[in-house]
């Protein structure tokens, strides 16, 4: 494997294990940086890498959230059909593949998982993900019917795109079908962004599916046929996912700690830990079965992350009003309104994020230069 073939996880462990028997490629790994950051062409990729990254979250939370806002109990589909959203990226607590949606109608023990795709430069891997998202249903069917509420005796499997994709999608599931690659029937969702609103509805025109094959089994269909309208402003929408960007998830909870503190509920500027994991625990705003332990680990990671780029400190209690928790913390950035200090966390997290980005790209390059080196010792014995 390459160094271009690793993952950023992957290449800080390697760097890892290389600096620990060589220290000495640690400077140079310093100088590998400094020359980065002072080319302005490799700033300005790593800064529309970041921005690409935060946009596409968002467009796929975006997604996500309109599909599951057709389903919110209570709501027109589940009236109608029976059908409603049970939980965001079923079985995140084993780690094993998943999709973002799991709808359930309790009536028929039916449950439907949905992978959201806002681009699909490769149908191919869309499909595969869906299709080991319903295998790991099926392995931990008793665990996750027990989390659900409902037995799962019947699973279908859908796929939500822009209308505007749904063609390119077809396309790759009849040439799987074609070739006996399909190891499930995937429904297409098409989601509309209209002038009047958005909606949802089902495409049907396979060429080598009838109308039936290419339709749930159920009420459902008649519903998705007509459309769907998405009413996110009548209902309480979710705030993150389990795998939503930091950026998002930081963004979300640090808004509603800082909404407290305009009810004069502590100071501005500080916050406490029982604080921010209540928030991100809460199935209110993080619509999984499993919050407390999916919020528990999405805290961890983003209070990681949050400490090791500078945008919050520990205080001790003496330093501060707040009383409700063990840890308490301050921004480390200026502001006096909910809105700039907000505005300076997401600035600061931006100019964090790019500077990792380069600090990945000298890692690389220590890790190539070890590389070479190593050769060049080998050719010489």
């Amino acid at each position: 494997m390459t160094v271009d073939e690793l993952d950023d996880e992957e290449v800080r462990k390697q760097y890892a294990i290389i600096t620990d028997r060589v220290p000495s490629y640690k400077e140079r790994k310093a100088e590998c940086e400094d020359e980065l950051q002072s080319d302005d062409e490799v700033v300005e990729n790593a800064r529309k890498e970041v921005e690409a990254g935060i946009r596409n979250g968002r467009k796929h939370d975006n997604l996500l959230t309109s599909t599951i806002s057709a389903f919110l109990p209570n709501g027109s589909v589940q009236q109608q059909t029976g059908w409603t959203f049970r939980g965001a990226e079923p079985l995140s607590e084993y780690n094993e593949p998943n999709a973002d949606a799991i709808f359930c109608n309790p009536d028929r023990n039916l449950a439907l998982i949905v992978e959201c795709k806002t681009s699909l430069s490769s149908p191919g891997n869309a499909l595969t993900q869906i299709y080991d998202a319903a295998d790991a249903v099926r392995e931990y069917r008793d665990e996750l019917s027990e989390n659900i509420g409902m037995e799962i005796k019947r699973l279908e499997t859908a796929i939500c795109v822009p209308s505007y994709l749904d063609e390119q999608l077809a396309q790759r599931i009849e040439y799987e079908e074609q070739n006996g690659d399909a190891r499930e029937q995937v429904y297409v969702w098409r989601w509309h962004y209209l002038q009047e609103g958005e909606r949802i509805d089902l495409f049907t025109s396979f060429d080598n599916r009838t109308r039936s094959e290419a339709t749930h089994d159920s009420k459902l269909t008649q519903v998705l046929n007509s459309s769907v309208e998405i009413t996110k402003e009548r209902q309480a929408t979710p705030s993150f996912f389990p795998s939503s960007h930091t950026f998002h998830i930081m963004e979300a909870a640090l808004s509603q700690l800082l909404k407290k503190r305009i009810r004069n509920e502590g100071p501005l500027r500080e916050f406490t830990d029982t604080e921010l994991h209540n928030i991100l625990i809460s199935q209110r705003h993080l619509p999984h079965y499993n919050a407390n332990k999916i919020g528990t680990r999405i805290y961890d990671g983003l209070m990681d992350r949050l400490e090791s780029d500078n945008l919050v400190t520990t205080i001790d209690q003496e330093e501060t009003e707040l009383t409700a928790g063990e840890k308490f913390y301050r921004y480390r950035v200026r502001g006096r309104s909910v809105e700039t200090v907000l505005k300076n966390l997401q600035e600061k997290y931006r100019t964090k994020a790019i500077d990792r980005k380069i600090e990945i790209k000298a890692m690389r390059k220590v890790i190539e230069e070890f590389d070479e080196d190593q050769s060049s010792l080998g050719d010489f014995g």
